[in-house]
């Protein structure tokens, strides 16, 4: 306490002794350390107070300035309270201390510099100062997030409820000054480096990864402005490097998604902002009307950058999405009115040059997201928006890719496409969409892709053919087939191999009689090219193959399926008695009945 010098040296000593705990770059994974750093209780007696007094002292003589000498002992104390926190005993102690608060307000004068633009600003090396801000939002980390949650969610690494249930140690309470320190510092913020605005956001991710506490309360209307201005400003790159503005909102989407998966976990008296209102000016900022920009900023280049932006936002629903408390979530995206913003994006970048398929694919899969095995998100959007309407729309966009038509097809087996035989038909309309299109596809290495699979897919089981056949597939086949003139002959073929499938399982006189009229030729001498084809399918539906089944059934496939019987007061007679043959298909394995958590049929 009375030599300076001599404690210097201590600290000198001890940072060196401890200095592979310094791991101070939010973007790599803790390095694994067998040894850890000691407890406060075998420190030299006082140690602390000692030590609050100096960071104290260097926070007064900050209006006037620090020296070289003193901003090197500021530096220094925040690393060795950064080696300190490793040993996470020491996390609550040292976080119940007002070093925090020195340390915050330190960081807060430092970071007023660096936004500043100013002649001295440009000729004094700011090497040392930033040097100090990283360090210090490091140690901020390192009380708020002791187990680096945080960093492992952006190398990939989630963590389950479980898990973290099991980290011994709790972070520091969160200090009140953390909320007004961060919408400070993005502020007037155009001359700050992207870099440390990235730093800035990866605190801020930790301290919501770090624990429940501290991320109720440091999500609010404040921080939650800042991240909207902060996602706003990313299609605005001027002379700053791209790669970190295209990171630093990427890293602004993830916080967004840690804090909705936080809100959920939440009761209403617990939350500073709702979950709706996060979306609401989400979606306000992914239809941005761009017609209101100064011509110089919408170029070509700008367009780019804006659709980068889009693809990204887009991206993130479907990562929000993925979470334990899915229906939930579903349900505030769609009193959000999502599907209303989903389709507007479509219709509004027309006025774009480029990427359009890009944004298109990451629309779509974001509309799978919303209704992932829901089906009442798949009434909301057939009654809302409709498939004749989405269908119009991507119509418009010109010719779409076969990422776009895979797409689809994902859609609609809610999974990967390729997977046929392991996932069955989730929503029939997607497929509707696809046969309707055919014909205006240009590309007939395309018509006999999705043709070829739709035959796959539709066929693969009992079903799947009852599934679409109830959605009146076999009209959309005749009536794509009036156009034979645009389809590729094995396009055809394939076509009518599927209507003779499903038409084994049912076929109406309506069908049959349309089917008959889609032979007719102008020339009564000259037979029709489907003539064969079309015979053949007839003879399929006659024929019987396979097992003798009924024709009508009960469908229990669903999870909450079955059958139910009237009340004992209202059975006939002293009792009820219900028969019926039961059929189990073999040829569909549901990945969800080979999990842990699978549910299975119970017969009584």
């Amino acid at each position: 306490q009375k030599d300076p010098d001599y404690l210097k040296l201590w600290l000198d000593s001890f940072v060196s002794s401890y200095e592979q705990f310094l791991d101070v770059d939010f973007e790599k994974l803790p390095t694994r350390v067998d040894d850890v750093p000691p407890g406060i209780s075998l420190l030299p007696d006082n140690i602390l107070q000692v030590l609050r007094l100096q960071l104290l002292q260097c926070v007064q003589k900050m209006s006037d300035g620090l020296e070289e000498q003193q901003q090197a002992l500021s530096l220094l104390l925040v690393k060795f309270f950064i080696i300190l926190c490793r040993n996470l005993a020491n996390v609550e102690e040292i976080g119940m201390c007002s070093y925090v608060n020195h340390v915050i307000t330190m960081t807060t004068l430092y970071i007023q510099q660096l936004k500043s633009k100013t002649k001295e600003k440009e000729v004094a090396d700011q090497t040392p100062i930033e040097e100090f801000v990283r360090h210090a939002l490091a140690f901020c980390e390192s009380l708020y997030d002791p187990y680096r949650n945080w960093r492992q969610r952006i190398a990939g690494c989630f963590l389950s409820t479980v898990e973290k249930s099991r980290q011994k140690y709790k972070p520091a309470s969160l200090t009140v000054e953390f909320v007004p320190f961060f919408y400070q510092c993005f502020q007037e913020s155009e001359h700050l480096k992207e870099s440390l605005k990235c730093c800035l956001l990866h605190l801020f991710g930790a301290i919501v990864a770090g624990g429940q506490r501290n991320a109720l309360q440091a999500v609010s209307p404040a921080t939650m402005e800042v991240l909207m201005r902060v996602l706003a400003d990313c299609d605005n790159w001027d002379d700053r490097n791209p790669e970190e503005v295209s990171r630093k909102a990427e890293l602004t989407l993830k916080c967004l998604t840690e804090v909705v998966h936080i809100l959920l976990t939440s009761s209403s008296d617990q939350r500073q902002v709702e979950t709706s209102t996060i979306l609401e000016n989400y979606f306000k900022l992914l239809n941005s009307d761009h017609s209101a920009l100064p011509n110089a900023r919408r170029c070509r280049q700008w367009e780019s950058k804006f659709i980068a932006l889009q693809i990204q936002m887009l991206n993130t629903i479907t990562a929000m999405l993925d979470c334990t408390d899915r229906p939930v979530l579903q349900a505030i995206f769609l009193n959000s009115n999502c599907f209303e913003h989903l389709i507007r994006l479509l219709q509004n970048c027309k006025v774009f040059q480029g990427r359009l398929d890009c944004l298109a694919v990451s629309t779509i899969q974001a509309l799978t997201a919303v209704m992932h095995k829901s089906p009442a998100a798949k009434e909301v959007f057939k009654e809302r928006i409709g498939y004749a309407h989405i269908y119009e729309v991507l119509k418009s966009l010109g010719q779409p890719s076969r990422e776009l038509l895979e797409e689809l097809m994902n859609m609609a087996v809610e999974g990967d496409h390729m997977a046929v035989g392991i996932l069955g038909i989730s929503n029939v309309q997607p497929l509707l969409l696809l046969i309707q299109w055919l014909p205006e596809l240009e590309s007939h290495d395309l018509q006999i892709f999705i043709s070829n699979w739709l035959r796959r897919i539709c066929c693969i089981n009992r079903q799947s053919r009852a599934t679409c056949v109830n959605a009146n597939m076999v009209i959309r086949i005749i009536e794509t087939l009036n156009s034979h003139s645009a389809l590729h002959c094995t396009c055809a073929e394939n076509l009518i191999a599927l209507l003779g499938s499903l038409g084994s399982q049912s076929m109406g006189s309506e069908e049959l009689l349309q089917l008959i009229r889609l032979l007719r030729t102008e020339e009564p001498k000259q037979a029709h090219p489907y003539v064969v084809p079309v015979m053949r399918a007839i003879l399929a539906m006659a024929r019987k193959q396979g097992m003798a089944s009924a024709l009508q059934y009960f469908n229990l496939c669903h999870s909450m399926a079955g059958i139910a019987v009237p009340s004992i007061h209202k059975w006939p007679g002293s009792a009820f008695s219900f028969n019926a043959w039961l059929c189990l298909d073999q040829d569909r394995v549901d990945p969800s009945t080979t999990s842990k958590s699978g549910k299975r049929k119970q017969l009584y």
